[in-house]
């Protein structure tokens, strides 16, 4: 029960910094949606691009905030297929043999 206690109080404090950042809105001609969703799609290859020059850059700021950051995260999950896929594994072990038989689900 303390330890439940002590991982609630930590959250608490955790969300009640993040309330206090301040962050500069966009204006009508930053990225919005569209932008954000070439962004997410190009990142795996920006962010392989920025470790060898300063110029490029995976995300882009400033933006128009939510819409841009909406994009970026369906661009971004079309690399790993958005986690829609799930694998599951069972394993049935026989109590007379001993034998394990595996299985899986996909």
């Amino acid at each position: 029960m303390k330890k439940f206690v002590l991982t609630g109080l930590g959250v608490a404090v955790l969300v009640l910094l993040a309330s206090c950042a301040d962050r500069p809105m966009g204006h009508a001609g930053d990225p919005a949606l569209l932008r954000g969703l070439i962004d997410g799609l190009l990142a795996p290859l920006a962010f392989i691009a920025s470790l060898f020059t300063d110029d490029i850059r995976m995300y882009a700021f400033p933006n128009v905030g939510r819409w841009y950051d909406l994009g970026f995260i369906l661009g971004l999950s079309a690399w790993g297929g958005g986690g829609s896929h799930a694998v599951t594994r069972f394993i049935y072990v026989d109590r007379k043999s001993g034998r394990t038989i595996e299985q899986r689900d996909a």
